[in-house]
């Protein structure tokens, strides 16, 4: 087996389809990931991939249009940042909830990834008026997760890398 350094299997995630929410959530995975060091990764991220970031991070299109967009694709890793809390009028652009949005993604994704301990078990926000949950409390699908607060970059780099290849039960 090839081994891969971390820049080298970024770039490699980051020439597939991937959509990147984010939920209730600080953007600590996202900024991570943006703060690996790797040459050309704002290239990489916002021009040349196929990489949607429905965050604070889309920088040319964001909001409903964008999420209409994605919401036609197929053939994608999902990657769900944040907390997905009990009252879902908290988590909601116009008509639709993240808890809506997250599900309807996860039903043509090859793969779903939970990234930090919000995705995973709703983390801090589980405990607040909130009341959060993670995403596999909400799907019906096997999710990949990665956890911390924030979650290490390189433990979300590893988990996306090996969902793309067909890891058990992508």
């Amino acid at each position: 087996m090839n081994r891969l350094d971390y820049c080298q299997a970024l770039e490699e995630i980051l020439r597939h389809n991937v959509v990147w929410i984010e939920a209730q959530s600080c953007s600590g995975e996202s900024v991570m990931v943006m703060k690996s060091g790797c040459k050309g990764m704002e290239d990489l991220f916002f021009h040349s991939s196929p990489v949607k970031f429905l965050s604070l991070l889309s920088s040319e299109r964001s909001g409903y249009e964008l999420i209409r967009e994605v919401l036609s694709l197929n053939d994608y890793v999902l990657v769900v940042e944040g907390a997905l809390p009990r009252d879902q009028e908290l988590c909601k652009v116009k008509d639709m909830t993240c808890q809506d949005l997250v599900v309807r993604l996860a039903q043509r994704a090859r793969a779903v990834v939970a990234v930090g301990s919000c995705a995973v078990n709703g983390g801090i926000l589980r405990e607040s008026g909130a009341n959060s949950v993670g995403v596999k409390d909400v799907l019906g699908k096997k999710v990949y997760e990665v956890l911390g607060c924030p979650a290490s970059d390189k433990m979300i780099v590893a988990a996306l890398y090996y969902a793309l290849s067909g890891g058990p039960d992508a």
